[in-house]
């Protein structure tokens, strides 16, 4: 995952940011800080080709060079999968926290979404395999770390296949692949690709929020302007840098930053959030009330927003109001089984079965022949059979008494 800051004084750090067309120029006067935070573009050690090295070791485990661009292209899919998922198909760990390059990611046997993504892209082209990274929507996901909050987004890698591939006892069949170290709500739909470049910023900004979380600043102010550089188009970049700016006293340069950043589009409502935040902190109340509204109304059209509060319902058993949500999410979106999915639960739970099957036959037409479906409706009928069981039993002691 990466992160971006959300919050003027009680920072929060948020993923946003992707492929965009070309971008706005961003604010130059008075954007950057060097004496300040005493920058040295050598504190940033790593770079955009470092990022995608592999370990020697992975490297002796690859095909000859003259060897693998005439391996059959199902065999290069299943070489990648099993180099990336091991004989156990479970070799690598997700943790959260830490960006690390592609070669550390290796040697370690873990990192977060988006270390494993870059690591496997990386071993996609060794083998000749067509992969891309991106950056797909999940419903918005708070992770309280050393006193800050992190709003994470999602990557994962898509692979081209239109081959049978034989792995180990199975057979997948001749399409895309995902690959995907946490899967989420919403991280099967199809992404925006992002370049080296894009990677690249990603990275960078993970590594200035973590340092600046540590209170590291002159190393997050370093990174900071290295992802800026890598990527102008990166929004993120933008607010955390604005973030910086905030905990050092510069609220005039962090609000440029925060216009900037809600130049280039902000769908997760990062950069305004900050800016009402920033407005409420310097008593400029109207224009709090505004961007208070802006985000609001944001809100309220966004299908992700909708699908993350009807989640947490589910979770907490507010049967109706998830429900009520979820059903938001529906009439916002279209095509998005994990909509249909998650609402067939919430009916099932709130009493509503009927309704319920309606969502499994939405489902199924747009996923057929997944097998999670065929279980969640089994499921169902089980628990109605139970339902039905415990009802004539009960009914049975009423009438013996």
């Amino acid at each position: 995952m990466w992160h971006h800051f959300l919050g003027a004084l009680s920072l929060t750090l948020c993923a946003a940011g992707c492929a965009v067309p070309p971008a706005p120029a961003p604010p130059m006067a008075g954007l950057w800080q060097d004496e300040a935070f005493d920058y040295d573009p050598s504190l940033v050690t790593v770079s955009r080709d470092s990022l995608f090295e592999l370990d020697p070791q992975v490297v002796r485990l690859l095909p000859a060079p003259d060897g693998a661009p005439h391996t059959g292209a199902g065999t290069r899919v299943a070489n990648l999968l099993g180099l990336i998922f091991g004989p156990d198909l479970q070799v690598f760990a997700y943790a959260g926290g830490h960006s690390t390059v592609a070669a550390e990611t290796w040697r370690l046997k873990r990192g977060d979404c988006l270390s494993l993504s870059i690591l496997s892209l990386a071993l996609a082209r060794a083998l000749g395999v067509t992969a891309q990274v991106q950056e797909v929507r999940v419903p918005t996901l708070f992770d309280r770390r050393g006193g800050v909050d992190f709003v994470n987004a999602h990557v994962n890698l898509r692979v081209r296949n239109d081959h049978l591939v034989n792995l180990r006892d199975r057979v997948l069949p001749a399409a895309d692949l995902i690959i995907d170290f946490e899967p989420q709500v919403g991280s099967r739909q199809r992404g925006t690709p992002l370049s080296d470049a894009a990677l690249y910023a990603r990275f960078l900004n993970n590594r200035a929020a973590a340092q600046l979380a540590a209170h590291q600043e002159r190393l997050a102010y370093a990174h900071f302007k290295a992802a800026i550089l890598a990527d102008p188009s990166y929004r993120a970049s933008y607010s955390n840098l604005a973030q910086l700016y905030l905990r050092t006293g510069r609220p005039a340069q962090a609000e440029a930053l925060l216009l900037h950043a809600l130049s280039l589009g902000d769908p997760l409502g990062v950069a305004l959030q900050s800016l009402q935040q920033l407005m409420v902190d310097q008593g400029r109340q109207a224009e709090a009330r505004d961007y208070a509204m802006r985000l609001a109304a944001r809100r309220a059209e966004d299908p992700y927003h909708w699908l993350g509060l009807g989640l947490d319902h589910l979770r907490h058993s507010r049967h109706a109001q998830a429900v009520d949500a979820l059903e938001r999410a529906q009439t916002l979106s279209s095509g998005f089984a994990e909509v249909h999915r998650y609402l067939a639960i919430a009916y099932w739970r709130n009493g509503q079965p009927i309704k319920a099957g309606d969502q499994l036959v939405l489902l199924g037409t747009l996923e057929p022949g997944v097998e999670h479906v065929a279980q969640l409706r089994q499921k169902f009928q089980l628990a109605g059979v139970e339902a039905s069981r415990r009802q004539a039993g009960k009914e049975a002691s009423d009438q013996a008494k």
